[in-house]
């Protein structure tokens, strides 16, 4: 029977064999690495130039939708408006024909409640705000830079091969978005929450019915999902950019 035995010149052999390969693992993962670097610009381009152009989007400082939302969950539909002011601000009503849901972010800080009684958002929910703010700004801040996006290569997303890029928040989980290979616009986002001692669950919003309001391209229909089920719909109906909002909008208690 053969039996090999290990020699001091047999281990030196295999460590500048490891060691060899190990290096060429290294050049394989930075190539890899630099080639999805330099495509990242050319998909922010590219996704900017789908939007309406650069300078158009930059021109974007405030935004107004109002709708109507389709709760698959609770089983109801009602109002929607959402009204956002860059840089981080945002507010949503639900329902508020029937003293609904209020939430705001402003700055990092949020409120929520009915109506005028509103008091801080617990910490989930304040996760959420931002994580909502963070993918409604897109892509405005890929177009001024704050966003930080990493390229991850391609996915498929329904059958039709989808970009994706993270990027990251602050204090929110990071952003995974999926932008489609032909046309450019961004048809998913998605993040995966912590629900403690439930362990966690990815809430997702794809986007549908695009149209463009005054130079820029917005989404009209958002269909919400945790995990693989659809609990809403949100159905824009009217949407204006800079248009001037009223006092109290984001402070309503002051």
């Amino acid at each position: 029977m053969f039996v090999f035995r290990l020699s001091k010149s047999n281990l030196s052999f295999l460590e500048v064999l490891c060691l060899l390969l190990f290096s060429i693992l290294l050049q394989l993962v930075s190539v890899h690495v630099h080639a999805y670097e330099g495509q990242l610009q050319r998909t922010v381009n590219n996704v900017l130039e789908a939007y309406g152009g650069k300078n158009n989007i930059l021109k974007i400082k405030t935004i107004s939708a109002h709708g109507r939302i389709d709760d698959f969950l609770r089983k109801t539909s009602g109002g929607y408006a959402r009204t956002m002011r860059r840089p981080g601000e945002l507010r949503i009503d639900i329902m508020p024909e029937r003293g609904g849901e209020v939430r705001i972010l402003s700055h990092g800080k949020g409120l929520q409640g009915s109506g005028d009684r509103l008091s801080a958002a617990k910490p989930v929910s304040l996760s959420s705000m931002r994580y909502q703010y963070g993918y409604l700004d897109l892509p405005m801040s890929l177009a001024d830079g704050s966003a930080k996006a990493v390229h991850r290569g391609v996915e498929e997303l329904h059958g039709r091969p989808m970009e994706i890029l993270l990027i990251e928040l602050a204090n929110a989980p990071t952003l995974k978005v999926y932008i489609d290979f032909e046309t450019h616009l961004i048809r998913r986002v998605e993040a995966r929450f912590d629900m403690g001692g439930m362990g966690s669950s990815i809430l997702g919003t794809e986007y549908d019915n695009f149209k463009t309001v005054d130079g820029a391209v917005f989404p009209l229909t958002l269909n919400n999902f945790a995990g693989t089920t659809n609990i809403s719909v949100l159905t824009i109906t009217r949407l204006t950019i800079n248009q001037a909002l009223p006092d109290g909008v984001f402070a309503p208690n002051d």
